[in-house]
């Protein structure tokens, strides 16, 4: 039967979700996330997801992302590939590589990345990152995906002196405290954004109020009533959970904040019934990589991204 590639319809959405959920046993993701983004599509970043379809079956899936950086230079992403098993040996892959590269140059796009991972982060990965490195791609970064059984974890370290810690669900009148936190160690950190970070109206809708955003299980801790260190998280409500962004502004570091606030948000999640958390960290970022030792987090796969003109 033959295979068709087209963009994804509304009717193609739980196809493809339960497909993406196969192929990424780490990604916290859920359909309504899929729906809520194809019916409202964000304006910061141009989304567009491609579907292989054999018959009434979606196979295969991929997304494109176009976006500009803070020189007004357009970029071109392709990730979040998955492809049904019985197709993973065949052309699939190439052909979905293909359609996206196609979609971003005609949109503009100055240079074109592409995520591939390990086989137990992306299932067929493998087969994919074959095809990226054969259309001339090179190595530009790599993380290292992280799993956590939240049955084994440690005690929390001692609270720092004068320490409060606060849900962000306290700050939803205003978030502006998170978003600054945020901001600044995610510039700081290794593999952060070179394209700029966010405008607060669109980490408001992109990230803030995302519709796996846990804002009970996220933890703010305050030195003497000022925020100084976030951890974030994203759950999917079957027992999932994912960080975003665990870090201390630079002139509090080094004082075990960053690890007191994370080893207290899995705690609290764990209380809440869930029981997999699961972390990225750029191969550089060793103070984080330390701390997820001590969690008890070890090593499920990596994750590559690379670039061609």
């Amino acid at each position: 039967m033959t295979i068709e590639i087209r963009p994804m319809r509304r009717a193609d959405i739980p196809g493809t979700f339960a497909l993406i959920r196969r192929a990424y046993p780490c990604l916290v993701l859920t359909e309504a996330l899929i729906t809520e983004r194809f019916d409202r599509p964000l304006t910061y970043f141009r989304d567009q997801r491609f579907v292989a379809v054999e018959g009434d079956e979606v196979v295969g899936h991929v997304l494109s992302r176009l976006y500009e950086d803070e020189n007004e230079r357009t970029h071109g992403q392709t990730y979040m590939a998955a492809v049904t098993p019985r197709r993973v040996d065949g052309d699939l892959s190439d052909r979905l590589l293909e359609t996206s590269e196609r979609h971003l140059v005609d949109n503009g796009t100055e240079f074109l990345d592409a995520d591939a991972a390990e086989e137990g982060v992306q299932v067929g990965g493998e087969d994919f990152r074959r095809a990226i490195l054969e259309r001339g791609y090179e190595l530009t970064e790599s993380s290292k995906i992280l799993g956590l059984d939240l049955t084994t974890l440690p005690e929390p370290p001692p609270a720092p002196e004068g320490a409060e810690l606060r849900a962000f669900r306290e700050f939803d009148d205003d978030p502006r405290p998170i978003y600054e936190i945020d901001k600044a160690t995610s510039e700081d950190e290794p593999g952060g954004p070179d394209d700029g970070f966010l405008p607060y109206e669109d980490w408001v809708r992109i990230l803030w109020d995302n519709p796996l955003a846990d804002r009970d299980l996220s933890l703010a801790l305050l030195l003497d009533g000022v925020p100084v260190t976030i951890s974030c998280y994203r759950s999917d409500g079957t027992g999932r959970m994912e960080s975003g962004m665990t870090g201390t502004l630079r002139e509090y570091r080094g004082r075990g904040l960053a690890a007191h606030t994370k080893t207290k948000a899995l705690h609290l999640a764990r209380q809440k019934g869930l029981r997999h958390a699961y972390t990225g960290n750029h191969s550089d970022n060793a103070p984080m990589l330390a701390i997820n030792d001590r969690l008890g987090y070890g090593v499920v796969g990596s994750e590559e991204t690379y670039r061609r003109p």
